[in-house]
C-alpha cells in the first residue's frame, strides 16, 4: 500500500505538527488510524465477498457440466446380429 522511507514519514510528522500543532496531533492521529482501520476492514470485506461470489461461480459451473453429463444419453453396447453359440 503505502511505502515511504523514515525521511518521508518523518517530513510528513513534522509538516503535520506545524499545521495542526502539538495540542490537537494525537487526536488527528487517533482518527487517522481509525479512518485507516476501517478502509482496510472494507476492503478486506470486498475482497471476502469477490471470492465468495467467484468460489460460487466455479461451484455453478461444474454443477452444469456434472448435469450436463448425467443428461446425456447412455450408449448401450452393440448387440451382434449372431450371439455366440454355447456348445453343451
Amino acid at each position: 500500500m503505502l511505502e515511504g522511507s523514515f525521511w518521508e514519514l518523518a517530513l510528513i510528522f513534522v509538516l503535520a505538527l506545524v499545521v495542526f500543532g502539538p495540542e490537537r496531533l494525537p487526536g488527528l492521529a487517533r482518527s487517522v488510524g481509525l479512518w485507516v482501520g476501517r478502509a482496510r476492514a472494507v476492503v478486506r470485506n470486498v475482497s471476502a465477498q469477490i471470492e465468495r461470489e467467484l468460489e460460487a461461480e466455479e461451484l455453478r459451473k461444474a454443477a452444469g457440466e456434472v448435469r450436463d453429463t448425467l443428461q446425456e444419453p447412455v450408449k448401450q453396447p452393440e448387440r451382434s446380429p449372431n450371439p455366440p453359440q454355447h456348445s453343451p
